[in-house]
């Protein structure tokens, strides 16, 4: 059935407009919370201008190959404070990065403060992955470990991986049986990334 064929349908059937309706609703919808998420990150990136930086939200940090170390203190800064979700995963994921690793305290505690299931979680567990080092090994392999923190825990596999420490090897085979992180510590093991 060609895409004709199926809206030809929908229209016979008299749901054609509904779905037409209820695809702009979630347009309209994701605008909103687009808007509103930009308007509560403006404190944020009017303290990020003023250190230099032409940005209009964390996202814009992310995956960038120009390192922005006067950022790192401002956005550690502010992933601590009442952002919506949304943002804190975005200021969580600008912060994965090696020159991050100062903040790893307050990442941890973060991390743990945050509930399963959030997008700022996985934001902070990202940034977990990235910061860690051989020093905080067990730490990382402590919280990757505690299922409390949900599949989250997946993404701090990636600091395992990067690890010279021999423990970190043991933990990501024990974790290969892990109904959570087992298919991920299992590409890992093998090489790939999954």
């Amino acid at each position: 059935m060609t895409l004709a064929e199926h809206d030809a349908l929908l229209k016979d059937e008299g749901r054609y407009d509904k779905m037409v309706e209820a695809k702009q609703q979630r347009e309209e919808e994701l605008q909103r919370k687009v808007a509103e998420w930009r308007a509560a990150e403006v404190p944020l990136a009017e303290e990020l201008r003023a250190a230099g930086l032409e940005v209009e939200s964390a996202w814009d940090l992310v995956n960038t190959s120009t390192p922005y170390p006067a950022a790192l203190p401002i956005l550690l800064e502010h992933l601590g404070r009442p952002y919506p979700d949304r943002v804190r995963e975005g200021i969580a994921r600008s912060l994965a990065v090696r020159d991050a690793k100062f903040g790893w305290e307050t990442l941890m505690r973060l991390y743990r403060d945050e509930p399963a299931g959030s997008d700022a979680k996985d934001g902070l567990a990202a940034a977990l992955a990235a910061v860690s080092d051989d020093d905080v090994v067990d730490e990382l392999i402590a919280l990757a470990g505690d299922s409390v923190h949900g599949e989250s825990r997946i993404l701090l596999l990636r600091g395992l991986k990067r690890s010279r420490a021999p423990q970190a090897r043991a933990a990501l085979v024990e974790f290969s049986g892990d109904p959570v992180l087992g298919q991920e510590a299992r590409a890992l093991l093998n090489g790939r990334t999954g």
